[in-house]
């Protein structure tokens, strides 16, 4: 395993990234303690939370106190055989 401080980790992280790349595990010291450690990322393992915007987060949350209104919005419950019993109701 390679160590390195994080002022060693500014002046090579390009080289270290290829170290992550390569299956070296990279741990990155902050003073005597651990702090961080580099890994290689797979692609699918990916996922990235869309940006909403302000506006469409308060149309969403009209839309959800007008459906509340009106009864169409039905709570599941905390655990699974109460959602299950709310979702048979609906058929």
């Amino acid at each position: 395993m390679k160590m390195v401080t994080v002022s060693e980790a500014k002046s090579k992280l390009s080289a270290l990234i290829d170290s992550a790349e390569h299956g070296e595990q990279v741990l990155i010291m902050r003073g005597s303690r651990p702090s961080v450690t580099l890994i290689p990322v797979d692609e699918g393992e990916i996922c990235l939370s869309p940006e909403i915007s302000a506006k469409a987060l308060h149309s969403f949350e009209d839309e959800i106190a007008k459906e509340r209104k009106s009864g169409k919005l039905v709570r599941l419950g905390k655990f699974p055989k109460e959602a299950i019993n709310a979702l048979k109701r609906l058929d």
